[in-house]
C-alpha cells in the first residue's frame, strides 16, 4: 500500500480516508461514510456536492502521488457530465477511482467513478487546475 499523498485539505473537510493503489494512469482511494461526518445530511446521505468533492480530492491525491511530496494547492476548475446515480448513505464505503485523461498548461482532466461495492453511484469528468 502506498503512503497517503498529501492534500491541502484538513479535518473535517478531508474526504479521502485511505489509498488502495496509485499507478501511472489511475488511483483508487476509499471514503467511509460515518454518522459523525459533518458533511452528512440530516437524512443520513452524503450530498452530491460532497461526493464530487471526494472525487476531486482523490484526483488531487493521485496527482500529488505522481509528482511532488508536498501538497499542491489547486482547485476544481470544471465539471463535465457528473451524475449521482443514487444516494450514498451512512455505513457505506465509497471506492473512489480516478483516471488521468490529459494535462494542458497546469490543468489536469480526470475521469472519476464512485462505487459502493460493484455499483457505480456517481461518475463524471472534472478538471483540477493549479493557480497561476
Amino acid at each position: 500500500m502506498n503512503p497517503f499523498p498529501k492534500l491541502p485539505h484538513g479535518e473535517p473537510f478531508l474526504l479521502v480516508d485511505r489509498v488502495v493503489e496509485v499507478g501511472a494512469r489511475r488511483g483508487v482511494f476509499l471514503k467511509r461514510i460515518a454518522a459523525a461526518d459533518p458533511c452528512v445530511a440530516p437524512d443520513g446521505t452524503l450530498p452530491a456536492a460532497f461526493v464530487l468533492e471526494a472525487l476531486a480530492q482523490a484526483g488531487g491525491a493521485y496527482l500529488n502521488a505522481l509528482g511532488t511530496e508536498q501538497a499542491t494547492p489547486g482547485y476544481l476548475a470544471s465539471v463535465d457530465q457528473f451524475r449521482l446515480h443514487r444516494p450514498v448513505r451512512i455505513g457505506e464505503t465509497l471506492r473512489l477511482e480516478v483516471e488521468g485523461l490529459r494535462q494542458v498548461s497546469g490543468a489536469n482532466m480526470l475521469r472519476g467513478k464512485a462505487l459502493v461495492g460493484d455499483e457505480v453511484v456517481a461518475e463524471g469528468r472534472f478538471v483540477l487546475a493549479l493557480p497561476r
